[in-house]
């Protein structure tokens, strides 16, 4: 039997493996296929579990997240300088 959060680690999986299939064979930049996303997922909320219950989860998600760097900016800040000053 599967536990709901495995279903849950499952149900992201595919999630971002869609997403980023769409990204490629739309050529919209990954922002966009994100923004549009988003939209989708918290409206899909509100209509499934209402608005009190999808403002928690966004909000517990939010600070969850609110700290963390992008990627890129991580790259930058661990890449080693080139060149001389």
């Amino acid at each position: 039997m599967t536990t709901k959060t495995e279903q849950a680690e499952k149900a992201a999986t595919l999630t971002a493996e869609a997403l980023l299939r769409i990204a490629e064979e739309s050529g919209l930049p990954i922002e966009a296929i994100l923004a549009g996303a988003h939209a989708q997922i918290v409206t899909m909320m509100v209509t499934t579990m209402g608005g009190p219950v999808t403002a928690e989860s966004c909000e517990r998600a939010a600070a969850q997240v609110r700290t963390l760097p992008s990627l890129r900016a991580l790259s930058l800040a661990f890449a080693a300088p080139e060149g001389h000053a």
